[in-house]
């Protein structure tokens, strides 16, 4: 039985995007993924779903109402919602909240209408959410949704770090720059001088956030075996039609060359914007940004999955 929803999700910067864009290349049938919603939630964030419960009893049909406002002024964190604000993302207002009325109100029933309804009604979709923090929520999304597969993202971890501390630095540096600006003079120096301290925990928590990942990995390939797939960033951009093939029988679905010609749109995977395909150049860009001092938590609580996955030798 063909899946009728699947799941990217992984750590920031291990090619979630890149995952999506190749399985939207696929011919046999259209797979609609969502960009991030968050519905779920964020590690120190808290999701849609969360902030659901705060707004009451969604059976009474005010609250939907309530819930529908949110929607539609970026009261709810992620690409998706803030696509839905600025239009660029179209979706009839009426027609979300007459969707929601209609349904159950259950949170599944909500998160389905939120995949599905910038869709049009096709049996031949599938339907999927890239929501990368949807990794620590696979127990309850397999309730929801028994049939779903779920492909995990995954990559040396640090390329992961070189990346996420790379992109965070840089935006806490604009930060700093803005407040300075602003004549704050003592706050801009205090954010200099707590950058270092800032930097570290960057550092810790990526070191740490990747030893769960391959913890969690462990525990959903024993627990969904026939619905839980890994794939390693490093062995798609290396060897693509191999890695493919093996994701599409993984999802039944047909392989189509196509599929082997994603845009080059994000930066986490490449520099070549408008461009296709796969670029091996990232696969040791990292090697150049990251020092000593950033791997060496992972290199001593992670040397025994380093090597697992083929990060050492």
């Amino acid at each position: 039985m063909k899946p009728q929803y699947f799941f990217v999700v992984g750590l920031p910067r291990t090619g979630t995007k890149l995952m999506m864009n190749v399985l939207e290349n696929c011919q046999e049938k259209k797979c609609k993924l969502t960009v991030e919603n968050f519905f779920m939630g964020r590690v120190l964030r808290p999701g849609v779903r969360q902030k659901m419960k705060r707004i009451g009893d969604l059976s009474l049909d005010s609250n939907v109402h309530k819930l529908v406002d949110y929607m539609y002024s970026g009261k709810f964190h992620g690409e998706y919602w803030n696509s839905l604000l600025k239009g660029s993302l179209v979706i009839d207002r009426e027609l979300m909240l007459q969707r929601l009325l209609d349904s159950d109100r259950s949170e599944r029933a909500i998160y389905s209408i939120i995949m599905e309804i910038h869709t049009e009604e096709d049996d031949n979709i599938i339907l999927g959410d890239k929501s990368g923090p949807n990794l620590y929520h696979l127990p309850t999304l397999m309730t929801w949704f028994p049939e779903a597969k779920f492909i995990h993202t995954f990559r040396d971890p640090r390329a992961v770090l070189a990346s996420e501390h790379k992109r965070l630095m840089r935006k806490y540096r604009r930060e700093t720059a803005k407040i300075d600006q602003k004549g704050r003079k003592f706050l801009a120096l205090w954010f200099r001088l707590t950058e270092p301290i800032f930097s570290l925990i960057i550092v810790m928590y990526i070191t740490l956030a990747w030893i769960y990942a391959v913890r969690l990995h462990y525990k959903y390939k024993k627990l969904y075996p026939q619905n839980y797939y890994l794939s390693q960033f490093e062995d798609l951009v290396a060897k693509p039609e191999e890695s493919v093939r093996k994701l599409c029988k993984f999802l039944d679905i047909e392989f189509h060359n196509s599929m082997l010609s994603p845009p080059r749109v994000d930066s986490s995977y490449s520099r070549e914007k408008g461009s296709y395909g796969f670029d091996k150049g990232t696969l040791n860009r990292w090697e150049g940004y990251i020092e000593p001092w950033m791997e060496a938590g992972l290199l001593t609580l992670g040397r025994k999955y380093l090597r697992e996955f083929g990060y050492l030798a």
